[in-house]
């Protein structure tokens, strides 16, 4: 009988148990705030890009506002249906056309936004890709 040794037996039950990579990116996510309206602040997001891995199909997207030291909310939540289905021929790349690419915000309070997305190899959401904390504006200059 051939013996394996030990190391070997252990590299191999490691990479059986390593979690699979993320396959699903984005392109960055830009957003800022701006001052409709006296007391009225509006989250603008720019158009952005997501990518899955070849063979994979995009299942969902969610763009999440966290105010910065409160609590978080989906803002854009897109699933493939009959209206909505996911490109075909094989395509990874995604440019989803956001209904609303303005986003009520409180005034004065920070923000960050995150990109979360899902692909037919992921079992759960994944982070795609965020912007950096910004602040809206308090008063109108």
């Amino acid at each position: 009988m051939r013996r394996i040794p030990v190391f070997v037996a252990i590299l191999a039950l490691l990479a059986a148990a390593a979690p699979a990579a993320r396959a699903i990116f984005s392109s960055p996510i830009h957003a800022g705030c701006y001052i409709a309206a006296p007391g009225d602040c509006r989250i603008r997001v720019d158009p952005f890009t997501v990518n899955v891995a070849s063979g994979e199909k995009l299942v969902r997207l969610q763009l999440t506002a966290a105010r910065v030291g409160a609590g978080s909310s989906v803002v854009y939540d897109w699933r493939p249906d009959v209206s909505n289905p996911v490109p075909s021929g094989g395509a990874s790349t995604y440019a989803p056309a956001i209904p609303s690419l303005d986003v009520a915000a409180a005034c004065g309070e920070a923000y960050v936004l995150s990109l979360q997305g899902q692909d037919t190899g992921d079992a759960n959401l994944l982070n795609a890709g965020q912007t950096e904390a910004f602040t809206c504006p308090s008063a109108v200059p």
